[in-house]
């Protein structure tokens, strides 16, 4: 099967079936993820914490934490853009977040402080006046959309194989953005003394019972939902 019939077969997942993942097949399968995903330096300035079937308190917290994200910003929308909707507004929790609460195992990526450069770039700092950005606690904030392009690439690898196991996978970076809200997740810090985190990307990983296409195919919604046009994104200069 080619990489693009493989990567073709993801759907995002609505339900997924209670059997989970061996955690044997989830390790070789990170393993592998982590093997072919590159990364600028080879620092990979990211964690990623899985957390598998008995972790289902922390998955219900995570999930809080997308729902509280989709309240803020749709009252902010309605406070700014849809003004006319401020009296009328009634928060429905919506049910692509599912995939967070359940499943098998959830994977949170998460900025990190680096400890130092491979021998390699320990050399480049002492010798040519290389700036490890990676390893200062300071710069991570800044780092976080150059750290966000490799998370992705990861995600992107494991997802891939993922599908060639027979595993779905679904995404959610519906998340609080601000550092200081992550206190109860000690795990995700990468400032302990000031307890913050810096939340990327969540994936959650299983084997999907329901898809939201056919959700949209129930309610004849599926045609709606589509892509730009190709020529609105890629363009030859």
């Amino acid at each position: 099967m080619s990489i693009f019939d493989t990567m073709e077969k993801r759907h995002h997942v609505v339900k997924y079936k209670p059997e989970p993942v061996p955690d044997k097949l989830m390790k070789e399968l990170l393993y592998k993820a982590w093997k072919i995903s590159p990364s600028k330096n080879n620092f990979m300035p990211y964690q990623v914490s899985v957390l598998g079937p008995n972790r289902q308190e922390e998955k219900k917290k995570i999930w809080d934490m997308t729902v509280g994200n989709h309240i803020h910003y749709e009252e902010i929308g309605n406070a700014t853009a849809n003004k006319h909707l401020v009296h009328k507004y009634k928060f429905k929790i919506n049910p692509n977040y599912e995939h967070v609460r359940f499943n098998s195992h959830l994977l949170v990526f998460t900025s990190r402080v680096c400890p130092e450069p491979n021998e390699f770039y320990k050399r480049m700092v002492e010798e040519e006046g290389h700036f490890a950005e990676q390893c200062e606690l300071d710069q991570v904030l800044d780092c976080a959309e150059a750290t966000s392009v490799e998370v992705g690439l990861f995600a992107s690898h494991l997802s891939g194989l993922c599908i060639e196991n027979g595993i779905d996978v679904s995404f959610c970076a519906c998340i609080r953005k601000n550092e200081k809200l992550w206190k109860e997740f000690p795990y995700l810090w990468y400032d302990k003394e000031k307890q913050y985190a810096r939340v990327l990307l969540v994936m959650s990983v299983g084997y999907g019972d329901f898809y939201r296409y056919e959700v949209m195919q129930t309610n004849k919604t599926v045609n709606q939902d589509v892509k730009p046009e190709i020529d609105k994104v890629v363009k030859w200069i």
